[in-house]
C-alpha cells in the first residue's frame, strides 16, 4: 500500500513538474516571438518613412530594401564603444540594461481579452509604467555628465508634468461619461466626446515621446540629446528598449478600438508628416489651452 502511495506521489510530482517546465518554455518562446516583432516594427517604420519621403532606394533594391536594413544593423554592430572621461561607464551600462529589462517586463501588461474589466487595470498599470521612463533617463543622464543630455532631461520632465494633467483629466471625463471600463463609445457619445478623444490622442503621442513630442532630443542645438554619449552597446540597449515600449504602447492603447496595423500606420504617418515642435509651444498648448478646456469640460459633462 505504501509503495502504491509513493508511486502516486511521484507521478503527481513529475506531472506537475512537466507542466511547469512546459509553461516556462511556452513563456520563453512567447517572449522571444514578441521580441522578434521589434525588428519587424523597425523595418516597417523605416519602410513607410522611406515611402513618405520619396526615397528611391527603397524601390530599386531587392526585397524592398530589406537587406539595407540588415546592413545598417551590421554596421552598428561593427562599431566600437567610445569611452568618454565625463561619465561612469559601469553605472551607465547598468542603467541601460535595467531599462531594457524594464521594457521587456512591460510585455506582461499585454491584455489578451480587451472586452474585460481587467483591460482597464492593464491600461492604468501601463500608463503608470510609462510615467517612470523619464526618471530612468534622468538617472542615465546624471551619470553621463553632459550638458546636451541635461537640457534634454529638463525638457522631458517638463513635458511629463504638462501632459499628465491633461491625460488624467481626459480619462476621468471618459469614465464619467461612458460609465464603464471598456472604453466602448456609442455613436452619439462619440461625437460628443470628439474633443476629449482628440486631446487624449495628443497626450498618448506625448507619452510615447515620439515626433513631434520627442523633447528629450530637442532641436539641432542638442545634437540628438542623450544619444551623443551612446555608441555600440549602450545605443543598442536604449534603442531596443524604446521600440519594445513603443510596440506595447501601440497594442495597449490603440488595439482596443483599431486594428494594430492601422494604428501603427497612423503612428508612423504622424512622425513623417510633422516636424518636432518647439517646446515652449507644447507647454503653452497643454497648460493654457488643454488644461483650461478640460477643466471646463469636466464640470460641463459632470452636470450633464
Amino acid at each position: 500500500m505504501n509503495n502504491y502511495f509513493s508511486n502516486f506521489i511521484l507521478f503527481i510530482f513529475f506531472f506537475l513538474f512537466n507542466i511547469f517546465i512546459i509553461s516556462i518554455l511556452f513563456l520563453i518562446i512567447s517572449y522571444l516571438l514578441l521580441i522578434l516583432c521589434v525588428p519587424l516594427l523597425i523595418f516597417f517604420e523605416r519602410r513607410l518613412l522611406g515611402v513618405f519621403q520619396l526615397r528611391l532606394g527603397l524601390f530599386i533594391y531587392f526585397l524592398n530594401a530589406f537587406f539595407i536594413f540588415i546592413a545598417d544593423f551590421l554596421k552598428i554592430l561593427s562599431k566600437f564603444n567610445v569611452f568618454l572621461f565625463s561619465y561612469n561607464f559601469i553605472l551607465l551600462f547598468l542603467f541601460c540594461l535595467i531599462f531594457v529589462i524594464f521594457s521587456v517586463i512591460s510585455l506582461l501588461f499585454l491584455p489578451f481579452n480587451f472586452l474585460n474589466n481587467n483591460y482597464f487595470i492593464f491600461y492604468l498599470l501601463f500608463l503608470i509604467l510609462l510615467s517612470f521612463i523619464p526618471f530612468f533617463f534622468s538617472v542615465f543622464i546624471y551619470f553621463s555628465n553632459s550638458i546636451f543630455s541635461y537640457i534634454g532631461n529638463l525638457r522631458s520632465i517638463l513635458l511629463l508634468l504638462s501632459y499628465e494633467l491633461s491625460l488624467n483629466f481626459s480619462i476621468i471625463i471618459l469614465l464619467l461619461i461612458l460609465k464603464n471600463y471598456y472604453f466602448l463609445i456609442s455613436f452619439y457619445k462619440f461625437f460628443v466626446l470628439i474633443p476629449i478623444i482628440f486631446i487624449l490622442f495628443i497626450c498618448f503621442m506625448s507619452d510615447a515621446s515620439r515626433v513631434p513630442f520627442d523633447l528629450i532630443e530637442g532641436e539641432s542645438e542638442l545634437v540628438s540629446g542623450f544619444n551623443t554619449e551612446l555608441s555600440l552597446s549602450l545605443f543598442l540597449l536604449v534603442f531596443f528598449g524604446e521600440y519594445i515600449l513603443l510596440f506595447v504602447f501601440i497594442i495597449v492603447v490603440y488595439l482596443s478600438s483599431l486594428n494594430f496595423l492601422v494604428s501603427l500606420f497612423i503612428f508612423i504617418y504622424i512622425r513623417a508628416l510633422l516636424v518636432r515642435f518647439f517646446y515652449l509651444y507644447i507647454i503653452k498648448l497643454f497648460w493654457y489651452y488643454y488644461l483650461f478646456f478640460l477643466t471646463f469640460s469636466f464640470f460641463f459633462y459632470y452636470l450633464i
